[in-house]
């Protein structure tokens, strides 16, 4: 059976989707090299989004191992923190040969937070914000830069760093900033080349460190409104008001500690 939304275009056949225990899964929302992020609606009426990740994604039996193993870390630490998205559950299709993890799903950028509709929707993540109006105001981009560090500082605390900081990655629940992709979450030091060019250091991802490079990226074109190639570089008609002009300065001045 096929979707369709109100224009009759159709959406992801789901008739050969996986098998979700207690879930339909309803469409495609999201994916990429490691894994497929569906809508789904659960038994009892509630959306949820479920990434599914399968074992062909990775060359190395060990590699696909080790990620199942950190999912199932990250599981009860993601639910102590209001930043973190928070995974509702973590399960495996030995016969399918993949791993799944439920979670919250994002707010409707076409709704009022809370409120789905599977035939139109279409996550709100910041880097969504961004294209929809430009540089963010420096108050908002303060008070989610603010939630994002929150969010990062729990993770190092707890020997764990996220590898993939980036305004796609940072999704809105009820409204509030989220750090989400949490599928490459991984105990610090872990050096295996991931991430998004230009929000990763040279050095590579894997440590606290680096986590703060990529959330200075975030803030750089969060503020200015220039992709992250061009740091340091400032737009020339760049325009801040007088009664946010010490902020800007000061914030600005975090970036660039964030980013050396």
């Amino acid at each position: 059976k096929k979707l369709r939304d109100s224009n009759n275009s159709l959406f992801e056949e789901a008739l050969f989707a996986p098998t979700i225990p207690d879930y339909q899964l309803v469409r495609k929302i999201g994916g990429g090299a490691y894994g497929q992020v569906w809508m789904a609606l659960s038994v009892t009426g509630a959306y949820r989004a479920v990434k599914i990740v399968a074992r062909e994604d990775f060359r190395f039996e060990k590699t696909f191992e080790r990620e199942f193993e950190g999912i199932k870390h990250f599981e009860p630490i993601s639910r102590a923190h209001s930043g973190l998205v928070d995974v509702l559950h973590v399960g495996r299709s030995f016969e399918e040969n993949f791993y799944y993890y439920v979670m919250e799903l994002a707010d409707d950028r076409g709704a009022v937070p809370g409120v789905f509709d599977p035939y139109t929707y279409e996550p709100r993540t910041l880097r969504s914000d961004m294209l929809a109006s430009g540089p963010i105001n420096v108050t908002e981009s303060i008070h989610i830069g603010t939630a994002l560090a929150e969010s990062l500082h729990y993770l190092h605390a707890r020997g764990l760093s996220h590898r993939d900081v980036k305004p796609s990655n940072v999704i809105f629940v009820d409204g509030e900033p989220k750090l989400a992709d949490i599928g490459l979450v991984a105990e610090s030091g872990q050096q295996t080349f991931v991430g998004t060019e230009g929000f990763v250091p040279p050095e590579g991802p894997g440590t606290a460190k680096a986590d703060i490079y990529s959330l200075g990226m975030v803030l750089y074109e969060l503020t200015t409104g220039k992709d992250r190639l061009d740091f340091p570089e400032l737009p020339y008609d760049l325009e801040v008001s007088a009664a946010d002009r010490q902020d800007w300065h000061a914030l600005n001045g975090i970036i660039c500690r964030c980013c050396t």
